[in-house]
């Protein structure tokens, strides 16, 4: 997965983090957990949003405390099943929902996915736990920014004054397909 600083880190309570990088990737990930791509879906003429689901649970979790503090949290409640729980909207027309059964909407109200890149790492006597989890990249091809942005609960600036970095496989981390 291609190092960055994020620009943004969201949370929605549990140990699944989003972060918003200034170059216009979304990462999602987990500590726990791998994800899966649940769906693609074209929600409006010029957008389209990748649907992400909790995968495999790790036999051995990696680390969950929190060494960040997010800039936004989103409390989950399991009994109000697939609805949304909150949306954070960024400039760029980039949005990301989270939904109360975990799952997690990546989606562009003017772009269409250009790369969903989806890998994990286990732990191993070498590793241990650090570094160990799940996450997935998602980048989107384009450079149109909507003149009204989907409202929400957050709101984040991109600039994307540079270009995103691209996806590469650390050592030991594996591609989800």
């Amino acid at each position: 997965m291609a190092p960055n600083s994020a620009k943004y880190l969201i949370s929605n309570g549990t140990d699944d983090r989003v972060s918003l990088f200034d170059d216009g990737r979304v990462k999602v990930w987990s500590t726990t957990h791998l994800w899966t791509e649940l769906s693609r879906e074209r929600h409006n003429a010029l957008g389209e949003t990748v649907l992400l689901g909790i995968g495999r649970t790790l036999d051995v979790p990696g680390p969950v405390d929190r060494r960040h503090n997010s800039d936004a949290e989103f409390a989950l409640d399991a009994e109000q099943g697939h609805t949304i729980a909150g949306t954070v909207s960024a400039d760029n027309g980039t949005f990301v929902q989270f939904f109360h059964d975990g799952t997690i909407a990546v989606g562009n109200d003017g772009r269409d996915l250009a790369t969903v890149f989806n890998a994990g790492r286990e732990a191993n006597s070498e590793r241990g736990v650090n570094g160990v989890g799940g996450s997935v990249m998602v980048t989107f091809g384009g450079s149109y920014r909507p003149k009204t942005v989907r409202p929400g609960d957050f709101e984040a600036q991109l600039s994307e004054a540079t270009a995103p970095r691209p996806n590469r496989l650390y050592k030991d981390e594996f591609q989800v397909k």
